[in-house]
């Protein structure tokens, strides 16, 4: 039985066994028939798309004791010595343990000296980006015109950090990632070889979490057959890859179609989702299939989120805030807080139609109709200038606000005559609120109050909003103070350590 792993078991040895690189392969194999060999060749891509696998056969081919040959005979002692990484003219170097000049030089030094038994001597230089900028200029000249019986290979993940004139004097090939098709049916042969039983829909599963790279799907499927215990399923397979239920994404779109920040929540907060960056890709890729189903008239998406009343400007604009917030993702303490956040930014930046941003109003109690009206007949008659807290609190607590809304709310009243009206934002809170929820809010607040002279905004000091009551309501006294922190763990901790007491007289309110 061949224990070795996956990965290395199945790794192309001949060039019509390699997978998705049908560009390199034929080029390569185009200038080998036609004898017209380069000095050096940059190999670019991601990883386990075939850059170092594809070198290694080039070389074979060029050293196969067959004579140079697109298909090397795999049986001399050359390029058995290959397949083992026992060829003393094939010379590997990882750049990135060897990234000195002295090291670069050394090797510089020894490119003049004949191959041992080959008719080339054949440097592939992996990851060589990580060479520095003196080992790349000891390397230059030598790249440029080597010897006649020396070839470089040159093999990189990040070929924009190689100097230009290194890049110029090589044949690069930039190989692609692989597609999801040509993965899938090189998982379905690998599971055949090794007597595998699975179901169809699995090696599409694999082939996605392997995101076009053949060396990834290897090591994914290898945990896959150990984890289910040789017998593939899809539930498995979707529960270890941490695979997100279509169901749910559609769900959550459908709830930023209808404004409904709650509905995304209790998605979220009842699913058993524990991978959110996941989460976001499945957003992103499905907003992208929803905005090119409507420009194309395609309706192989269900039909509730192709019949939006939203306009496409408003899917460019989700699609580049979830971009964006990709780049903060690793840094945040909590990924599903900061994905509601993501969702909520949208909710707030999305210009809905008069019909979905009054969503909240409808089906509403007997009683809160009646406050309404009775609001509306108080607005009419002048009968107050300036509305009571209580009246203004109830106001927001019928409004079910949430959010920087709610924020805005608890940090805000409104005072209004015959003439006009006016809505007070605290001072401290100028920088705090986007201008369009400015603009909702005093939309809400039009229409329950049935204001028809429009709102002037201004931002005020020492205003007596909700908040501050609270707060308040909270600490009525120095005693209180002391009260709510003598049994503070840290507080304790801190008289302790430096033997002091808390002074209540000087305690104040921040």
């Amino acid at each position: 039985m061949n224990k070795k792993i996956l990965a290395l078991k199945y790794r192309p040895k001949f060039f019509n066994e390699v997978i998705g690189q049908d560009f390199c392969v034929q080029a390569l194999s185009n200038s080998i028939a036609l004898n017209k060999i380069h000095n050096a060749y940059l190999f670019s891509g991601t990883r386990g798309v075939g850059k170092t696998t594809i070198a290694r056969i080039f070389a074979k081919s060029l050293l196969c004791e067959e004579g140079i040959s697109e298909s090397p005979c795999g049986k001399c002692e050359s390029c058995i010595g290959i397949d083992s990484n026992n060829n003393l003219d094939l010379i590997e170097i990882d750049a990135a343990s060897r990234t000195k000049v002295e090291d670069t030089r050394v090797l510089m030094e020894n490119v003049q000296y004949a191959p041992s038994s080959s008719r080339f001597k054949i440097y592939l230089i992996d990851e060589v980006h990580m060479l520095s900028t003196k080992s790349f200029n000891a390397l230059l000249k030598t790249i440029e015109e080597p010897p006649e019986h020396v070839k470089f290979l040159l093999a990189t993940t990040d070929p924009d950090k190689l100097p230009e004139t290194v890049i110029s004097r090589c044949l690069h090939f930039k190989l692609e990632s692989i597609s999801n098709e040509t993965l899938t049916l090189h998982i379905e042969k690998t599971l055949t070889k090794e007597n595998i039983s699975f179901e169809p829909n699995t090696p599409s599963l694999i082939a996605d979490a392997a995101r076009g790279s053949a060396r990834d799907s290897m090591s994914i499927l290898e945990q896959c057959i150990s984890y289910c215990n040789g017998i593939l399923t899809d539930k498995e397979i979707s529960n270890l890859l941490g695979i997100i239920d279509q169901t749910i994404v559609d769900n959550i779109i459908l709830a930023l179609y209808s404004n409904s920040f709650e509905s995304i929540h209790d998605l979220l907060e009842n699913s058993e989702i524990n991978n959110y960056y996941r989460l976001l890709d499945n957003l992103i890729e499905r907003i992208f299939q929803i905005s090119s189903a409507r420009m194309t008239n395609n309706e192989d998406l269900p039909k509730e989120l192709i019949n939006s009343s939203l306009t496409l400007d408003n899917l460019q604009l989700w699609y580049s805030l979830l971009i964006q917030s990709k780049s903060d993702f690793d840094t945040v303490p909590s990924k599903k807080d900061h994905l509601l956040m993501i969702l909520m930014r949208i909710i707030l930046f999305t210009e809905y139609p008069e019909e979905i941003k009054n969503r909240e109003y409808k089906g509403k109690s007997t009683l809160d109709i009646a406050q309404k009206k009775n609001k509306r007949n108080s607005s009419r008659e002048g009968a107050q200038n300036q509305h009571s807290i209580q009246s203004w609190k109830s106001f927001v607590d019928s409004q079910k606000l949430n959010g920087l809304m709610l924020d805005l709310a608890q940090n805000s009243i409104i005072e209004n005559n015959k003439e006009s009206t006016s809505l007070f934002i605290d001072s401290t809170k100028k920088n705090t609120y986007p201008k369009k929820c400015i603009e909702d809010f005093t939309k809400t607040i039009i229409q329950f109050f049935n204001i028809t002279t429009g709102i002037d905004i201004e931002y005020r000091d020492d205003l007596n909003t909700l908040y501050k009551i609270s707060v308040s309501e909270k600490i009525k006294s120095k005693e209180d103070m002391y009260d709510s922190i003598k049994d503070n763990n840290v507080v304790k901790e801190i008289e302790s350590v430096f033997d002091a007491k808390i002074d209540k007289e000087n305690i104040s309110k921040l």
